[in-house]
């Protein structure tokens, strides 16, 4: 009997709260403002966050339709470790610590009836390398700055699934030590990036963690590379061009970068501890060189949210 009458009880209230998303619309196009449903009916307020914020609460398809015009700025310091190997400066491979800052903006946009968001991410990384033998070492780094814009399918339960194209551009250098000529390789690339992002709403306790997992590939672009037996002084002060702006794609520049966060709300719910993990994969083969950087990185942070008026 106690079972049967919390099965009627757990239906009627779900009868109430889709008769309150119904009447209590406050905004067009299926968007709430959990502040002001809040104040005006009777739809509990982790609900209503949950339709603001359109986490998947599985109560009503609008809430899983189109989502707020709501803007994050995250920042997130990691440390990790990484292995280079650039052909032109040596043969064997170098590895050590890492030190990566990325720093992302997200906003959603009107486009395609709120459908699309629009992502900046601005990733710094500096390393301290050596070789397998401890008698020679190099320093490695540079900025990658990418945009984009990710079309947000519609949601299934606490599932958001987004999809979209970016561009991409990268700024670095690797410097051995040990070489008296041509101690320095620069690297260059601008690229068109194919984007694809999960994120999953997991209820923890009394609050909501949402699981991110984001994947960049590099599909079409050019890229900046001496050729094999070529130096800089050829390139630039003799003028002497040999390929150096190469035509790049998954065939000679397969390369992904992996992001996994955890946003765990701390306050009032507009401010999350983010922590999370980003894997870089790039590489190249191309003038006779050979290069790769692989690194991983534990990354810590915070994101902040913010309501587009």
């Amino acid at each position: 009997m106690s079972d049967f009458l919390i099965h009627k009880l757990r239906g009627l209230m779900t009868a109430v709260v889709l008769l309150s998303v119904h009447f209590c619309m406050v905004a067009q196009d299926g968007v709430f403002d959990a502040d002001t449903v809040d104040a005006e009916c009777s739809i509990p307020k982790d609900i209503a966050r949950m339709l603001e914020n359109r986490m998947g609460c599985g109560v009503c398809r609008s809430c899983t339709w189109t989502e707020p015009l709501v803007a994050s700025h995250s920042t997130m310091i990691g440390i990790g470790a990484a292995n280079v190997l650039d052909t032109y400066l040596s043969p064997y491979n170098y590895t050590g610590p890492e030190v990566r800052i990325i720093r992302e903006t997200d906003r959603m946009t009107k486009l395609l009836r709120g459908r699309v968001s629009n992502q900046i991410l601005i990733d710094v990384n500096a390393s301290y390398l050596e070789n397998r033998s401890g008698t020679a070492h190099e320093w490695a780094g540079g900025i990658r700055y990418s945009m984009g814009w990710h079309y947000h399918f519609p949601s299934v339960g606490r599932w958001a699934f987004r999809g979209g194209l970016f561009a991409s551009g990268y700024l670095g250098a690797v410097y051995n030590t040990r070489n008296g000529n041509n101690p320095a390789q620069a690297k260059a690339d601008v690229t068109v990036d194919a984007s694809a992002s999960v994120r999953y709403a997991m209820r923890v306790a009394r609050t909501t963690v949402v699981l991110r997992y984001q994947l960049n590939v590099p599909f079409l672009g050019v890229a900046f590379s001496p050729n094999y037996g070529q130096s800089y002084y050829e390139i630039f002060s003799l003028g002497d061009y040999d390929h150096n702006a190469v035509f790049v794609y998954p065939g000679n520049m397969p390369s992904a970068r992996h992001l996994f966060t955890a946003d765990i709300p701390v306050g009032h719910g507009m401010t999350s501890l983010r922590v999370g993990y980003s894997g870089q994969f790039n590489q190249s083969a191309f003038n006779g060189l050979r290069y790769h950087s692989y690194s991983h990185n534990f990354m810590f942070g915070f994101v902040k949210r913010f309501k587009r008026l």
